[in-house]
């Protein structure tokens, strides 16, 4: 955390057809925050050539430059549907890659499908990343990416993905915490009416939403339970007493609104709520109780059985 700083420079990338929300969500989360009523960023708008722009959803924006390479602000890059097109820009390649060739402290940061930019640039090999879950397909253009599409944020030095559309905030807010504190953090959090880290832990799916979407009440008021208190014995008995109904009928609603039996829902929620403790440098032992699992050996199967490797081999390449 660097609070001796007067503000950092975020110039905000826009491009036909841009995602309004990828823009206003993290930039509303830049202008909030304030320390002794001091703003700690400051937004320039930039287009690849300094023209206006027009949003998907039809709004004009006007620039307030052309993309410079050599500028030494945060570079942000929102996603949208002209991503398919920014990424064939040379210009904007060019620019990612002399920006990312720069010594200091200057950040890379990606909203939504804007993190397929970074990656035609190069700058995201070898690296862990996020993007929006529908952009599985074209994220396999790029192998030298060690893409994790359940994330909502992932970092790695100077560079920020983030899924997409209102995780954008989530990953506003985490570097609003790294630069100027928790406490700056929670007052934007604040400020803005959303969480400062989701409940449910990581997962861009949102199962801790899944129980908004089901037909029985019993069975919305189980799934918020599992997801808030993931720790707690949740077998099947447990869980049936939980909704009001016997273990059979529980397991056929659970495969009927979620396509999953009660198990692999807890266990999906511990492994989510693990892979948030891990983020913040718990110890893996202290994880697993916390999360549920009881003790690191069960909790290294449930991740071998979600991604295929174990737990420290998760935290070397996504931790």
């Amino acid at each position: 955390m660097d609070t001796s700083i007067t503000f950092r420079k975020i110039d905000v990338l826009l491009f036909d057809g841009v995602n309004m929300l990828d823009i206003s969500g993290p930039v509303q989360a830049f202008k909030t925050a304030r320390l002794n009523g001091r703003r700690k960023y400051r937004m320039r708008y930039v287009s690849p050539d300094g023209n206006p722009v027009q949003t998907c959803c039809g709004m004009t924006l006007v620039a307030d430059g052309a993309l410079d390479a050599a500028s030494e602000a945060d570079l942000l890059i929102p996603g949208g549907q002209g991503v398919d097109d920014l990424v064939e820009n040379q210009t904007v390649k060019k620019g990612i890659q002399q920006r990312a060739s720069h010594e200091g402290e200057a950040r890379l940061i990606s909203v939504c499908s804007g993190a397929l930019v970074l990656a035609s640039a190069g700058v995201l090999d070898g690296h862990a990343a996020t993007t929006h879950w529908s952009r599985s397909q074209d994220t396999q253009k790029y192998d030298k990416v060690h893409w994790d599409l359940d994330r909502i944020c992932v970092s790695n030095g100077r560079i920020f993905t983030s899924a997409g559309v209102t995780t954008g905030i989530d990953l506003a807010l985490d570097i609003i915490r790294r630069d100027c504190g928790a406490a700056l953090a929670l007052a934007v959090a604040r400020e803005l009416v959303v969480q400062l880290r989701r409940t449910g832990g990581q997962s861009q799916y949102a199962i801790h939403l899944a129980g908004q979407f089901t037909r029985d009440d019993n069975l919305t008021k189980l799934i918020e339970q599992i997801v808030t208190l993931p720790h707690l014995d949740w077998t099947l008995e447990s869980m049936a007493d939980t909704a009001g109904m016997n273990a059979r009928t529980l397991s056929r609603h659970f495969k009927r609104s979620l396509n999953e039996t009660p198990a692999q829902f807890v266990e999906r929620t511990r492994v989510d709520h693990a892979r948030g403790l891990l983020a913040e440098n718990m110890p893996s032992k202290q994880v697993a109780v916390d999360s549920g699992f009881g003790d690191l050996q069960r909790m290294r199967r449930a991740f071998q059985r979600r991604f295929g490797v174990g737990v420290s081999e998760y935290i070397s390449v996504f931790g």
